[in-house]
């Protein structure tokens, strides 16, 4: 399956305006950085940090240099692919490009308040705008900020100067435009369905159970990908899979899972090879320790432990053998020629084993006639 794409609308009408506060000194001050700083997002956030004291104001001065500098542009949808998973790359090809859709709109914003020391998380999912549902992926920005979650949205507010609609929006309000593919993204007590969402969500929801998204967010925000990722499986599961752009999303979303499962199984079996090639050289090494008829002499508890090594290696090896494709299927590996080599090596390792123990328990006077 192709890597999902979002393909984003910029908007030419608003539904509400954020709460309004006095930003003008860091809408103004943030777009004196000079040039040469604004090419990696570690160095706009030293400045960032440099010149703003709260957390809203950090924000804000990320947002007001990003949706001023970087010009929405569709050839960005592929454009980044070629540069990886690593955030900082990422991040430097975006700005050395100054274009991007709402996917690099929303991390590298979530990426320099992040490294202002500000929780943020790039939310995923689809749009609505005068009653029109869009289903085409979109993606904004969560942050946590003077100890609740508000929402940005840098796409919808690019370009414009000192006139942001979509910037640290209350869940409620920003229900009502922007509808999350993980329902735990609504960040609401009382999330509504995406059939709600579309018809306007007029519907009272007091009275019904309480989800707790604070609690849910926390465990997430703790977890790994992987845990993260079959999480938000889980979420979009029980909601419901209302729509194609849904199940696309979902259907990505489980590419991605099983690219961390069979990267699992390829670890593991290059591990239970590692083990197993080790248990070999230490099989080896007692060979030909035998083969030198026990020269030098060692402690009858040293060879003992020789075969102890060897033997935990082995169950070892067959341990993480038997772990590959159980969480999914293996396609690529030789689990069988495996299987056969550890087989046989347990064969010879029991076969030597019974000789030393006949060797160890005869008098040391008569260990050389068995030899």
């Amino acid at each position: 399956m192709k890597a999902f794409l979002f393909t984003c609308l910029i908007i030419a009408s608003y539904a509400r305006v954020s709460a309004q506060e006095n930003y003008t000194y860091a809408d103004s001050k943030v777009l004196q950085i000079p040039k040469a700083e604004t090419y990696a997002a570690s160095s706009i956030s030293k400045y960032i940090l440099d010149h703003f004291k709260t957390e809203k104001e950090k924000i804000r001065a990320a947002y007001t240099w990003i949706i001023n500098n970087v010009e929405y542009s569709k050839d960005s949808m592929y454009h980044f692919n070629k540069w990886g998973t690593d955030p900082e790359v990422k991040m430097t090809a975006i700005l050395r490009r100054r274009k991007g859709v709402c996917e690099n709109y929303a991390e590298l914003f979530a990426y320099i308040v992040s490294k202002c020391g500000v929780q943020a998380v790039t939310v995923t999912g689809y749009t609505k705008i005068g009653g029109t549902v869009y289903n085409t992926g979109h993606g904004w920005v969560a942050v946590y900020v003077d100890s609740a979650w508000l929402l940005c949205d840098p796409t919808w507010d690019a370009g414009r100067y000192n006139s942001y609609h979509y910037f640290l929006v209350a869940p409620p309000e920003f229900i009502s435009s922007h509808m999350p593919f993980d329902p735990m993204w609504q960040l609401l007590e009382h999330p509504i369905s995406h059939g709600e969402f579309s018809q306007g969500f007029s519907r009272s929801k007091k009275g019904e159970p309480v989800f707790y998204y604070k609690d849910s967010v926390s465990v997430y925000l703790q977890s790994d990908t992987l845990q993260q990722m079959e999480a938000t499986s889980r979420r979009m599961n029980k909601a419901g899979l209302e729509n194609e752009d849904l199940k696309t999303w979902y259907a990505y979303n489980q590419m991605k899972i099983n690219i961390v499962h069979q990267e699992e199984n390829m670890q593991l079996f290059n591990d239970a090879v590692a083990d197993l090639n080790q248990a070999k050289k230490l099989y080896n090494e007692f060979v030909q320790y035998r083969n030198n008829r026990f020269s030098p002499a060692k402690p009858d508890a040293d060879i003992k432990a020789m075969f102890t090594a060897i033997e935990n290696l082995l169950e070892s090896s067959y341990k993480k053998m038997d772990a590959i494709g159980r969480k999914a299927e293996n396609y690529q590996y030789d689990t069988d020629g495996l299987k056969e080599n550890l087989d046989n090596l347990t064969t010879k390792v029991k076969s030597q084993k019974e000789f030393l123990k006949q060797y160890l328990d005869s008098p040391p006077t008569e260990r050389q006639k068995i030899l």
